[in-house]
């Protein structure tokens, strides 16, 4: 097996480098990894061997050395246990890189849910790929992409350093803490108070699970106040349709339910149409909202068998 030499070897092999020569590359993919992984898969790599190379490409600013791309926890482990690493070498830029990175450890790790969406939202906001390319690196469609970047972008940076990578939370908890932030101003302040809290009390918060439950349990919680205060009602989101260059209604969640508001008439007569069919509208978006929810539930089920393998 080829063995790095002071240039170099050159792209398109597997060989063997020193882990000194391999440095941080792309971006952040995963939160934590313990020390207790790392030293069985070191373990393990002493006794079996390395069978999967890691990939890098040559530094663009160190000339025989290199940037990891793919196989972060196997290179730390050949660290610890002093061994060199295999590595196969391609020659990347910088968007291949982050493609190349997402793809491969979303195919062989075991990412979870926030980890997948805080990299597809650095994907396109820090490294400038485009959207699309999340559905090649994620293997998912435009609603599962948009997800994944409405999530990823809504999490501040020092709740996710809190909470960690959290296994045992997937998308519909994630979802439902983002809608939450955007409807009450108030619940990440709220979720800021109870997580400088935890750092001074440090009890019962040993997993990110448990770290996620409280910071979600302030983010819901109605705060007492002695004064009733005026709250003004949220202006809903624009109702937009083809054809037409502003919006023509709103919808919004009030406190008894959903309010439709149409202050235009997409097309003449629709206004007195839809009086005389709403009902019947209502059946058909009941019957949409079913089966979008059984595929989420087939979606969930195997993500979490993933995750439990």
């Amino acid at each position: 097996m080829a063995t790095a030499n002071a240039s170099g070897p050159t792209a398109g092999r597997i060989v063997e480098l020193d882990p000194s020569l391999i440095h941080p590359g792309g971006l952040r993919d995963r939160f934590e990894v313990s020390d207790a992984e790392i030293e069985k898969l070191a373990e393990s790599l002493l006794k079996a061997g390395q069978r999967v190379p890691i990939l890098v490409r040559p530094h663009p600013g160190r000339p025989g050395e290199y940037e990891i791309v793919a196989g972060r926890r196997r290179l730390v482990a050949c660290r610890l246990a002093g061994i060199n690493v295999r590595a196969e070498i391609q020659d990347l830029d910088d968007a291949a890189l982050v493609m190349g990175q997402a793809i491969e450890n979303i195919a062989r790790e075991d990412l979870t849910y926030i980890e997948r969406a805080k990299l597809a939202a650095r994907m396109v906001d820090e490294a400038g790929l485009d959207e699309k390319d999340i559905d090649t690196a994620f293997s998912c469609g435009k609603t599962d992409r948009s997800r994944y970047l409405k999530i990823g972008r809504s999490i501040p940076d020092d709740i996710l350093s809190f909470v960690g990578k959290a296994p045992g939370v997937g998308r519909p908890r994630w979802e439902k803490l983002v809608v939450q932030m955007a409807a009450d101003d108030a619940a990440l302040p709220r979720m800021r108070v109870a997580l400088a809290a935890a750092n001074v009390e440090a009890i019962g918060l040993d997993n990110p699970d448990a770290r996620f439950s409280r910071l979600y349990e302030a983010a819901f919680r109605s705060e007492a106040s002695s004064k009733p205060t005026e709250t003004k009602p949220p202006a809903g989101h624009e109702i937009w349709v083809p054809s037409h260059d502003k919006p023509v209604g709103t919808i919004k969640r009030t406190g008894s339910g959903i309010q439709v508001t149409l202050s235009d008439a997409p097309k003449p007569g629709f206004l007195d149409w839809l009086a005389e069919n709403g009902e019947m509208l209502v059946v058909q978006m009941l019957r949409e909202y079913e089966a979008h929810r059984f595929v989420e539930d087939i979606s969930d089920a195997v993500n979490s068998k993933q995750e439990d393998e």
